[in-house]
């Protein structure tokens, strides 16, 4: 620890460490509160937000059971201008059970270094633990150490008004669960915008480095990976174990989709020769309550999906067809065994079944023609309430889906499948205009500094790979295409909703820089600190600086 006491009378040290403190894990309303409150009156220190208190929000969230705010402050250039970058980040933090028995130290980034020395740790953290340069502690790289050093840069601006272009900062909660706070915010970033005839030049994510395939070197983003939740709802006919063949289970059909899905590159998606990580099965599950001698008759799971270019229809073309392959497998698994059951000298009569595969569109149009409107949504709070109070929008989707095909009486074996909370749109630079253009090569600007002035090599990647609230910049697509995955999901504009005008109108470039960090979410979770403290900083500067230059150049 030698190494950092050089760093205990800097000030952005110490406001990293005053931020790790806060204990901000994601959903505990009391500490993402007392977070954006410190955030709020940091930059409240500032003449200028005294002097100009309507440019400092601490906003609530609009509907937040939780009740969380987030903080819009923007520092307007000194000669009136509609050219404005913003620098954002999230507030909240992953939970400390991965610490085991450090967890009670996790939020105190000195200690837990310290202690980490006693633990069973992988070789690669223990040989950056004893240099004595890196620094240790839940949500210090995820994201608080960026997240500082944008505060730091819009006090500075704040104190000089030497800047060009006006600097918005915007923190969030709620990222690591379903970016309540980022949804919310898209909104008052168009209408902002609209209001005082801005433009943002580009948003910048203060997010760490994200390692891929075991590496982590310095990274910059030029666009964000998506993540899309697809789901497979299935009932089948219950019977009692003794009479096997009288029903038909679930779990052959969820089983086939789970093969068909789980780990499969036929779904990856790729982008510009790099393939991503395949689909992956996020919860498998039977939904009956009690322990019963009857097979089980309706079954859940969802599945997570990483994008780079596919939008919501084919996804849901992709599942609607494992969905169907399932189904026929399932039914074909069934009179395979049930005609060796017969060989053998088993005695029950014959079945046949027929599958039944729908989208959740089509499931809600069949409910709908059931019922008037007002029958209708009060069919949907019963069905939401159904799932009981600690349930969570996943959950009340399912409640959902299977009130809605017992009323249908949809027969057996019926499949249902859409899409599930959270969506992140991919975003992606494809240099496309002139703000991608000037971001990528800004970006290009930081890696030559980096290396001729510090040594250091930069990677130049073309999406963060760790999900990131970049993803609600605005949508890369028809607006359709947002239409098709709000139709599809159970409970939209009621558990779980995207502001869709403003993903359709905003079109912020945008990029993702923040400091060296290394395994995010784990017990050793870590940034590099002289490059935090000494170096990033200085990049940070040089990047805004040069996105602005550049504009001011496209002028002349």
């Amino acid at each position: 620890m030698k190494n950092m006491d050089k760093y205990t009378q800097n000030e952005l040290y110490k406001t990293i460490l005053d931020m790790v403190a806060i204990p901000s894990v994601t959903t505990n309303a009391e500490e993402e509160r007392r977070m954006a409150r410190y955030v709020y009156d940091k930059l409240g220190e500032e003449p200028y937000f005294k002097d100009h208190p309507e440019d400092l929000k601490l906003i609530s969230i609009e509907d937040d059971p939780l009740e969380r705010d987030y903080v819009f402050a923007i520092v307007r250039a000194k000669k009136p201008t509609s050219k404005t970058i913003i620098l954002t980040g999230h507030m909240d933090v992953v939970s400390t059970t991965a610490c085991g028995t450090l967890a009670p130290w996790a939020f105190n980034p000195v200690e837990y270094t310290e202690r980490l020395a006693a633990v069973s740790i992988p070789d690669e953290a223990r040989q950056d633990l004893e240099t004595g340069e890196w620094l240790f502690g839940r949500g210090i790289a995820d994201m608080k150490s960026g997240l500082a050093a944008g505060l730091h840069l819009t006090r500075e601006t704040a104190n000089t008004r030497r800047s060009d272009v006006n600097i918005v900062y915007l923190t969030v909660p709620d990222e690591e669960n379903n970016s309540a706070g980022m949804r919310a915010a898209s909104k008052l970033l168009y209408e902002f915008a609209t209001e005082n005839s801005l433009e943002y030049l580009a948003c910048i994510d203060l997010e760490p480095t994200f390692a891929t395939n075991g590496m982590s070197t310095p990274s910059i983003y030029l666009g964000t990976i998506g993540k899309v939740n697809t789901f497979f709802y299935s009932r089948g006919k219950e019977s009692h174990v003794g009479e096997y063949f009288e029903g038909f289970s679930a779990i052959p059909i969820m089983s086939y989709v789970n093969l068909a899905l789980e780990g499969n590159p036929l779904y990856s998606d790729k982008l510009k020769g790099q393939l991503y990580p395949p689909s992956v099965a996020m919860r498998q599950t039977d939904l009956r309550q009690e322990y019963s001698a009857t097979t089980i008759s309706k079954g859940f799971a969802y599945y997570s999906h990483l994008t780079a270019t596919k939008m919501p229809s084919e996804i849901l073309a992709e599942v609607v067809g494992v969905a169907s392959r399932a189904a026929n497998e399932a039914v074909l698994h069934y009179d395979n065994n049930l005609s060796i059951f017969h060989q053998k000298g088993g005695i029950t009569p014959l079945k046949s079944w027929k599958p039944t595969v729908l989208s959740y569109e089509k499931l809600e149009t069949l409910t709908r023609e059931r019922l008037s409107e007002h029958a209708f949504n009060a069919f949907m709070e019963d069905a939401l309430e159904a799932a009981g109070p600690d349930a969570d929008e996943r959950d009340r989707a399912s409640s959902v889906i299977d009130s809605m095909v017992r009323l249908c009486m949809l027969e057996p074996p019926v499949t249902i499948t859409g899409f599930l909370p959270p969506w992140y749109p991919h975003r992606t630079n494809e240099r496309a205009s002139d703000g991608e253009i000037i971001v990528a090569d800004a970006a290009d600007c930081v890696v030559n500094k980096a290396q001729t002035e510090y040594g250091i090599t930069l990677d130049v990647r073309p999406l963060f790979e760790g999900i990131s609230d970049l993803s609600y910049c605005g949508f890369q697509g028809p607006r359709e295409e947002l239409e098709v995955f709000a139709r599809n999901m159970p409970g939209w504009g009621r558990t779980y909703s995207l502001p869709l005008d403003a993903l359709k109108n905003l079109n912020i470039p945008v990029i993702s820089f923040g400091p060296h960090g290394r395994d995010a979410h784990s017990n050793t979770e870590r940034i590099h600190l002289s490059y935090a403290i000494d170096i990033f900083p200085e990049l940070l500067r040089l990047l805004v600086n040069t996105i602005v230059k550049k504009h001011q150049d496209l002028k002349v």
